[in-house]
C-alpha cells in the first residue's frame, strides 16, 4: 500500500513546509505561518502591520478574498524523489471569536508556533473554506475529491523523516545494507551501488539503487501502516532483519 493523493496533500499542507499564498490579482505572499485544522482546512496567522495583515484588512469590508495556497515537498536527502506540489484554493475568512480557541488548538497540533499565544493580541487567525485541492507529481496534476482530502490523515513520519533516515544510516548501516542486498537479490534486482533508503512514510520506504540500472527506485512496504515514530520501530525490525517483506518497482 502507498500513500493516497489525499494523504500526500494533507501531509504537505499541514504547516511544517513553506507555502506561498496567491491572490486573484496575481500578487503573492511567501512569508507565511500556516497550518491545517482537523479536516484539512488551511489556517494562516497574520501579525499587525505585516503585508499579509494589510492585504486581508483591505479586503475585510468586501467579499472574502479567494486565494491559492501552494506547498512544495522538500525531500529529506539530496536526490530523493519528491512527493510533489499541493495546491488548495478557497475563500479566506477570519476565524470568529467563538471558534478561535478551538482553531488555535487545531493550529498548535498541526504546527506549534509561539505566535499562537498572541492570537487576539496583535495576531489574527484566518481559515480557508476549501473549493479545490490538487496534487502535481511526476508531470501530472490530479484533482482530489474534497471529501477524501478532509477524511485523510497527514503522515505521522513526514516531519521526522530526515532524522529517521539519518538514524538508520548511522546506527544500522551495515545491517541495513546487508539485508537490502539480500532482499533485492531474492527479487532478481541488480544493485551495482550500495542501496540507500531515500524516503520513508507510514506504509513503507523507497530504496535508491543508483542511476546505473534500468530502474532506480524500489519500494518496500511494511506489513501495516505505522501509527507513530515509536510504532515504526516495531515494523522496521522484522522487515529489515527477518524474513517478512514485500517490494516492487517504484
Amino acid at each position: 500500500m502507498r500513500p493516497t493523493a489525499a494523504e500526500i496533500a494533507r501531509t504537505l499542507v499541514r504547516g511544517r513546509l513553506k507555502g506561498a499564498l496567491r491572490f486573484t490579482d496575481g500578487t503573492s505572499q511567501t512569508r507565511l505561518c500556516h497550518a491545517t485544522d482537523r479536516v484539512g482546512r488551511p489556517m494562516l496567522l497574520s501579525a499587525r502591520g505585516n503585508e499579509l495583515a494589510k492585504r486581508l484588512r483591505a479586503s475585510a469590508l468586501g467579499e472574502p478574498p479567494h486565494v491559492w495556497l501552494t506547498v512544495d515537498d522538500l525531500p529529506p536527502i539530496k536526490g530523493a524523489p519528491s512527493l510533489g506540489r499541493v495546491r488548495v484554493s478557497g475563500s479566506l475568512r477570519q476565524v470568529p471569536k467563538s471558534e478561535t480557541e478551538e482553531a488555535v488548538l487545531d493550529f498548535a497540533e498541526s504546527n506549534p508556533v509561539s505566535q499562537l499565544f498572541d492570537v487576539g493580541k496583535g495576531v489574527t487567525l484566518h481559515r480557508m473554506e476549501l473549493r479545490g485541492v490538487s496534487l502535481r507529481r511526476t508531470g501530472t496534476t490530479e484533482l482530489i475529491d474534497l471529501a477524501e482530502y478532509s477524511g485523510a490523515d497527514p503522515d505521522p513520519l513526514h516531519e521526522c523523516e530526515r532524522e529517521l533516515l539519518e538514524d538508520l544510516a548511522d546506527h544500522h548501516g551495515e545491517q541495513l545494507d546487508r539485508r537490502l542486498r539480500r532482499l533485492l537479490a531474492d527479487a532478481g534486482v541488480e544493485c551495482a551501488e550500495a542501496p540507500r533508503v531515500a524516503r520513508m512514510d507510514r506504509y513503507g520506504f523507497v530504496v535508491d539503487l543508483g542511476d546505473t540500472g534500468p530502474s532506480r527506485w524500489v519500494r518496500m512496504e511494511f506489513p501495516r501502516a505505522a501509527r507513530s515514530q515509536h510504532d515504526l520501530a516495531h515494523l522496521m525490525h522484522p522487515l529489515l532483519f527477518h524474513h517478512h517483506h514485500h517490494h516492487g518497482p517504484e
